[in-house]
Parts: C-alpha cells; sequence; structure tokens
C-alpha cells in the first residue's frame, strides 16, 4: 500500500476516530495482512467482513462490499485506495464547511467498518452493510450536532438528506 503522509485532523469527530484514519493511511492498523508480515500466525488472510478478498487497507476501505456509503446522497465514491478516501471531499463541490461535513462523514465511515469488521472477527457479529450505515448515519449526527457548531441540525432531515443544512 502507498503511504499517505499527509493527515490533517476532522474537528468535530473524536479523537479515535482521527486516529484510525492516520494509522490507516500509514497502513499501521492489524489487519491480518499486516499481521503476517508482522509473522503473527494467523488462521486466514481473508477479509473479516466479506471473505471474499485479503484482509488489508485498501480491500476493507474500498473495495469490500461493506465499504459503500450512499445514503448520505454524495457523488458515487470512485475509491481505489485509501488515499481517496482521504481525499474524497476535494471532488465535493460546495464551500469549506461541506467539504469538512464530508470528510467527517468519510471518518465515520471507516470508523464503523472497522468496528463492524473487528464484531465479525471477535464477536462473530452477523450484521449487514444497512446495520452499518444506520450507524454513520447516527454517530454522523450525534457528533456533527453536539461536537460542532451545527447545533440546528434536525434528525428527520439528516436522513432524508446528510448535507440539506449546508
Amino acid at each position: 500500500m502507498e503511504q499517505y503522509v499527509s493527515f490533517k485532523r476532522c474537528s468535530w469527530v473524536p479523537a479515535k476516530c482521527n486516529i484510525l484514519m492516520w494509522r490507516a493511511g500509514l497502513d499501521r492498523i492489524p489487519t491480518r495482512q499486516a499481521l503476517c508480515r508482522r509473522n503473527i500466525r494467523i488462521n486466514s488472510d481473508e477479509c473479516g467482513l466479506c471473505g471474499e478478498g485479503v484482509d488489508l487497507v485498501d480491500h476493507i476501505f474500498t473495495a469490500c462490499e461493506y465499504s459503500l456509503c450512499g445514503w448520505a446522497r454524495l457523488p458515487p465514491l470512485y475509491a481505489f485506495t485509501f488515499k481517496d478516501i482521504m481525499d474524497f471531499h476535494k471532488s465535493i463541490p460546495g464551500n469549506k464547511k461541506v467539504k469538512e461535513t464530508v470528510r467527517g462523514l468519510m471518518f465515520v465511515a471507516c470508523w464503523c467498518i472497522w468496528k463492524a469488521r473487528n464484531a465479525n472477527i471477535f464477536s462473530n457479529w452477523n450484521g449487514n452493510s444497512g446495520e452499518i450505515f444506520e450507524e454513520v448515519r447516527s454517530l454522523g449526527f450525534l457528533w456533527l450536532k453536539s461536537r460542532s457548531k451545527h447545533r440546528n441540525l434536525d434528525w428527520r432531515k439528516w436522513c432524508n438528506f446528510t448535507l440539506y443544512t449546508l
């Protein structure tokens, strides 16, 4: 994986999300492939969510069937590498607030995908992508409303069109 060295934190997501994104950009999260590279014995290097590809950063966040986020009604996300996810907000039309919200939503989506992957591996979670993105929707709303200047967010409007207020 090409290392993504330029990282800017998102102010409205918790530190744990920023740290995950920073470490994922450096390929420093414990994927099965990374564990194999460190000579840690594991049963398989298959994706912890879909079981189809190799469990590595680029697959988990861009190629896995659980990686797509359509509910926000954003332009299609053509991501082949983790760097594409980190830079997606730059292609969104709009002002700085819109771009920051989209970047934060990418952080939240990656956090929720990573949590679901770990739940699947360690707790035999049998959820689906709909459950993951319901959590993205909920956490995105909660964190944006309580951790930013967007105190006037309305849940119903958020569910229909995430970027309605911006």
